[in-house]
C-alpha cells in the first residue's frame, strides 16, 4: 500500500512539474504600446522624435523592453506604426528615397505619401532609437521587423480601415516580441 502511495505521489509530482514548464514554455511576451499622449506624441504627418519622446522611451519603455528580452529570450522585436485616417499629404517619395536616407542616417528628406508610409516611418523612428540605446547597454543579438498597419488596424487589434479624421486612439507604436529561434527556453521572469 505504501508503494502504490508514493508511486501515484510522485507521478502526480511529475505531472505538476512537466506541465509547469510546458505552460512556462508557451508563454507569450507582452506587447508595449506606446500611444498617443503626450509623452509619446508625433506632430501631424512627421516620423520625427521629439525630445520628451526619446526621453520617456528612455526612461520607461527600455526598461520594460530589456526585462522582456531577457525574461523571453526574445532575439527579435517587431516595431508596428498605427496611424488615425487623417488623409497625408500626396506627394510622398519613399520608395525613392527611403534607401538613400536609411544609409545616410538621414530620414529628413523622406515624405511619406500615405497612412501607410506615414506608420511605417514612425516605426523605422522607434526602432533606430531602441536599438542604439540597446547598443550602448551591451544587447547586441536582436533582429528588427519594421512594419506598418497604417489605419488599417482598429485598437482592439482587428481589421477595421479608420473613417477619413483625426482619432487619437487609434494612434500608437506596439513593440512586440518574437523568439525565433528553435532551440527551446523557459521563461526567466522574476
Amino acid at each position: 500500500m505504501t508503494d502504490m502511495l508514493s508511486s501515484t505521489l510522485m507521478i502526480t509530482f511529475l505531472f505538476i512539474a512537466v506541465s509547469t514548464i510546458l505552460r512556462a514554455m508557451n508563454a507569450k511576451p507582452p506587447i508595449i504600446s506606446l500611444e498617443d499622449t503626450e509623452d509619446y506624441r508625433f506632430r501631424t504627418g512627421s516620423f520625427i522624435l521629439s525630445q520628451n519622446f526619446e526621453d520617456t522611451l528612455k526612461a520607461k519603455a527600455i526598461p520594460n523592453i530589456e526585462s522582456t528580452i531577457k525574461c523571453y529570450g526574445i532575439d527579435t522585436i517587431e516595431i508596428v506604426g498605427h496611424t488615425d485616417g487623417r488623409p497625408s499629404t500626396p506627394g510622398g517619395n519613399i520608395d525613392m528615397a527611403l534607401v538613400k536616407g536609411f544609409e545616410a542616417k538621414d530620414m529628413s528628406k523622406v515624405i511619406p505619401g500615405s497612412n501607410i508610409d506615414l506608420g511605417f516611418l514612425r516605426a523605422m523612428a522607434v526602432q533606430d532609437k531602441i536599438s542604439n540605446i540597446l547598443t550602448k547597454r551591451g544587447v547586441n543579438n536582436i533582429g528588427f521587423r519594421v512594419l506598418s498597419a497604417g489605419s488599417t488596424i482598429n485598437i482592439d487589434g482587428r481589421f477595421s480601415p479608420a473613417k477619413n479624421k483625426d482619432d487619437k486612439a487609434r494612434r500608437r507604436i506596439e513593440i512586440r516580441f518574437l523568439r525565433r529561434s528553435k532551440t527551446p527556453f523557459i521563461p526567466k521572469c522574476s
